[in-house]
């Protein structure tokens, strides 16, 4: 059934799903659930209260002045809407912190100060540096802010250990699709046969499926790629097309899969899996492509642009790793003998 417009409120769409946001004079957040759930209407009903009261001035030195000229700027405006989703939900954290603070006499320190107390959250706490900086960067650009002066650029970002991303054996590939149900083998074999991100496999529609070819748009990019289509891929496709319009990767349900439901499937089923390592990842195909497009004698050059290049070069590390480590035991047995 339609959603009557409710004032005040938009939509943003990201990975097949909805999120509902809330704007008005001055006031920008977002909306837990959808129309029709109590807590949905509970916080609208909230933030329609606060927005009838006079809004705060918003002293024009300050960080929140700042932040709100960036969110009206034509860049801001130019980003994707999944990118304005992010952005909007890290610069409302920046305001609800840093909202009062005269922009030009923000330190290094300050900023410092705002990280670090994410600093058990490392992706958010550099998020927050990330966007604090992009802000005194157009803020130069223009002319609110002194050249050179951007505090969030004049230190490192939180070191922390990374999690390995791991590319898929063939072994694995073959047992997990042994017990795959046929959804979740369809969207593993997308990632696995094109190489492209976990959030761009699961946007991917029919039309894109055109017989020896497979059309993507990276999100990231924007830029269109036709990717031929593996002859794995492409049978399997064309066995399991009921349809000719909507998003290829479907859950059980029927629903569209999400990059993280995607994830999720993976580890789910692997937990069921007899000897399955457990830490197998969407990302892990795609290193598991590289490796494949580098067997097969494609060029860094070429691999690169389907995969881009620090994907392809940190697959090739791990791989190159991983096959020093067979030739090295290979020789140890023959040794032996």
């Amino acid at each position: 059934m339609p959603v009557a417009k409710i004032p005040y409120t938009y939509v943003v769409r990201k990975n097949g799903r909805e999120y509902w946001r809330f704007r008005r004079a001055g006031l920008h957040t977002s909306l837990p659930g959808k129309p029709g759930d109590t807590e949905f209407h509970a916080e609208y009903a909230r933030l329609l209260s606060i927005g009838a009261q006079a809004p705060a001035a918003v002293p024009n030195d300050s960080m929140a002045a700042l932040i709100r000229a960036y969110r009206q700027s034509a860049e801001f405006k130019a980003l994707r809407a999944p990118t304005q989703l992010d952005y909007g939900k890290t610069l409302d954290l920046l305001e609800s912190i840093m909202g009062p603070e005269p922009y030009r006499l923000v330190t290094a320190g300050m900023v410092k100060a705002v990280r670090d107390k994410f600093a058990a959250t490392p992706r958010k706490a550099h998020k927050l540096k990330q966007m604090a900086s992009r802000l005194y960067t157009w803020g130069q650009e223009e002319g609110l802010v002194k050249r050179g002066h951007n505090p969030a650029g004049e230190f490192k970002k939180l070191k922390v250990r990374a999690t390995p991303i791991i590319p898929w054996s063939e072994e694995e590939i073959t047992l997990f699709l042994a017990h795959a149900p046929t959804h979740l083998k369809t969207v593993v074999l997308l990632a696995l046969c094109t190489g492209q991100r976990a959030e761009d496999v699961v946007r991917m529609e029919w039309p894109s499926f055109q017989g020896p070819f497979v059309r993507v748009v990276q999100s990231k990019t924007g830029e269109p790629l036709d990717i031929a289509c593996h002859p794995d891929l492409r049978a399997h496709l064309e066995a399991v097309k009921t349809r000719f319009s909507g998003r290829i990767a479907r859950a059980a349900s029927g629903r569209p899969y999400t990059a993280n439901g995607f994830a999720k499937a993976i580890a789910d089923l692997g937990a069921k899996i007899p000897g399955w390592p457990g830490n197998r990842s969407p990302h892990g195909l795609r290193y598991a492509a590289a490796g494949r497009l580098e067997e097969v004698g494609v060029t860094p050059a070429i691999a690169s642009s389907i995969l881009g290049h620090r994907t392809y070069q940190m697959a090739m590390k791990y791989l190159a790793g991983r096959r020093n480590s067979e030739a090295a035991m290979k020789r140890v047995h023959h040794h032996a003998r």
